[in-house]
């Protein structure tokens, strides 16, 4: 659709989306819709900047797209909330009108499998560089929410599903190491990396079952930990040792490599929960064989400012990193 204006480009990109399934979406001043009965609004948001978040010469339009609604999906599994309706704004060049439309496919491809809708937003034209934003709704059960602040002293921390895939993906395409990008375990990775799987599902069984702690790792396992720390005022322990670890990523980095990023590299938007002992085996029932739980750490007491205790053979140890830090 090159050289389409304003208003044809928001066509195509409405075409491009299912429309809402009630209320008003995309063609009005602000999108409208009724809140389910009962429910509390979640609210996120989240900036993809390009050279910053994503290279266009690794990842395609349409994976872009995906990735761009799934850290926001992420957010709202990490709550324990269902997914709902989002407004996506981008800042593009001149001549990008057929990149931002394969964007958005790439969205209503997630979209339609997590029965999300895109229903408004904005596009603006910018000097560079290409910028996305997606700011996504859901709803919650108010006594079913999932935060950081509710880990308590003798609790359990486990992760859902493996670590360290993402950020492995993205050190092959950094050191551009040909050799193991040729090889199949690569493929699971930059999978990983492009097109990450929102916990929704999970998030929503850790929420109805009663849990009330939780945090999804897209900054690595050391940030995130050290945030439910913080955020609930209690020490600590997280056993590298017991880290589920990509296996493609130990087949082509080695074990303590991929042990340091899944640490620090992030991108993995599995969830780290918070759980008391008696309750372990309900919960991995429930999560079943897709989600199943991995014990990573215990709570091991009160602490004002947080304190969290990284252990490998038993022993503390320093992180070569605390996770991905904007500034």
């Amino acid at each position: 659709m090159s050289g389409a204006g304003e208003f044809e480009l928001i066509d195509a990109l409405s075409a491009r989306l299912d429309p809402p399934d009630e209320g008003l979406g995309i063609g009005d001043d602000a999108a409208a819709w009724r809140p389910g009965a009962g429910s509390v609004v979640v609210a996120t948001t989240d900036m993809l900047v390009e050279g910053i978040h994503f290279r266009l010469d690794w990842t395609s339009p349409r994976d872009l797209g995906w990735k761009a609604l799934a850290v926001s999906l992420s957010d709202l599994a990490a709550m324990g909330a269902r997914p709902g309706r989002g407004l996506v704004s981008v800042a593009l060049l001149p001549g990008q009108t057929e990149l931002v439309e394969e964007l958005y496919e790439g969205m209503s491809d997630l979209a339609r499998l997590t029965g999300s809708r895109i229903v408004g937003g904005d596009t603006v034209r910018s000097p560079g560089p290409l910028v996305v934003n997606v700011a996504m709704l859901g709803e919650a059960y108010p006594d079913q929410l999932l935060r950081r602040d509710g880990a308590r002293p003798g609790d359990l921390l486990a992760l859902t599903g493996t670590v360290g895939a993402a950020a492995a993906g993205l050190d092959l395409l950094l050191r551009d190491d040909r050799k193991s990008l040729e090889r199949p375990e690569a493929v699971p990775l930059l999978a990983a990396l492009h097109r990450p799987q929102p916990r929704l599902a999970a998030g929503a069984v850790l929420a109805a079952l009663g849990l009330r702690c939780a945090i999804d790792v897209s900054d690595g396992v050391a940030s995130e930990a050290w945030h439910l720390a913080r955020a609930s005022r209690v020490a600590i322990e997280i056993d590298v040792d017991r880290l589920p670890l990509a296996a493609e990523a130990v087949a082509l980095l080695g074990r303590s490599k991929s042990r340091d990023l899944a640490l620090s590299g992030g991108e993995d938007y599995q969830l780290l929960f918070a759980v008391s002992e008696p309750r372990l085996a309900e919960i991995s029932d429930a999560l079943g064989d897709g989600a199943a739980p991995t014990v990573v750490g215990r709570v091991t007491g009160e602490c004002p400012g947080g304190r969290v205790t990284f252990l490998a053979s038993g022993r503390p140890i320093e992180t070569t990193a605390d996770g991905y830090v904007a500034f």
